[in-house]
């Protein structure tokens, strides 16, 4: 049998894969082609961006923020209402701006008080007692209302009561100082407290009629105080 006539044993010979129809016409033109063993870019992360607006700042100033700027006003107007009020109560207790202190002081006569009677004259920072013979007049004081003690501003309180050191009964009417208690008789005679002596006194002259205090001559308080006192 001759070659032509055995089928089985002819081979073809090998051909190329036909190319698919229409690739050419997809390749995009222009579209470069990627080399083997290229690595290709990252994917961008899903989801919203994070990135945080900065405002922009000028050399030289400073950023101040609206929490900062409340507790400045705060402490500020805290510290305003408690010195206000530190000042209220120094005022109260140690008044100030009182003209004619230290120099001769001329009490007009509707000041003077009657037996028995105190005026409380501002403008010499001191107490104008008209002493009774019950009071260890009589006659005319001038006490300084300086408590010796601290400097507090003494009052006379009339509806204050406290045994009498002479008679031992209650008696209405003291000058009292409101500070830390220090008590005095009509005389300025400290009776009570931790006042070391008794209110101070100071000078009074009888002027053209008028009763004249020298603010500027002033004698530390003792228990002779009332017989210091100036008869009319």
């Amino acid at each position: 049998m001759t070659e032509q006539e055995n089928p089985e044993e002819t081979t073809e010979p090998d051909s190329a894969p036909a190319a698919e129809p229409g690739a050419a016409e997809q390749a995009e033109p222009g579209a470069k082609k990627e080399r083997p063993g290229a690595s290709k870019p990252a994917a961008a992360p899903a989801g919203p961006s994070t990135a945080v607006v900065v405002p922009r700042r000028v050399a030289g100033t400073s950023v101040v923020s609206r929490r900062k700027v409340l507790l400045v006003g705060f402490w500020a107007s805290l510290g305003a209402v408690i010195a206000g009020t530190a000042a209220a109560g120094v005022s109260l207790v140690i008044p100030t701006e009182v003209a004619g202190f230290g120099q001769k002081v001329s009490v007009n006569p509707g000041d003077v008080p009657a037996p028995g009677g105190k005026s409380q004259i501002g403008s010499g920072r001191f107490w104008l007692a008209n002493l009774t013979e019950e009071q260890g007049g009589p006659g005319l004081l001038a006490l300084w209302w300086k408590c010796p003690h601290l400097g507090c501003t003494v009052p006379w309180v009339p509806t204050f009561t406290w045994p009498d050191p002479t008679t031992g009964a209650d008696k209405l009417g003291w000058f009292r100082c409101p500070c830390h208690g220090s008590t005095y008789t009509d005389a300025g005679v400290r009776v009570f407290g931790p006042a070391p002596r008794s209110l101070d006194t100071m000078a009074i002259t009888v002027e053209g009629g008028r009763i004249v205090v020298d603010t500027g001559s002033i004698t530390p308080g003792a228990p002779d105080n009332s017989s210091r006192a100036t008869r009319l």
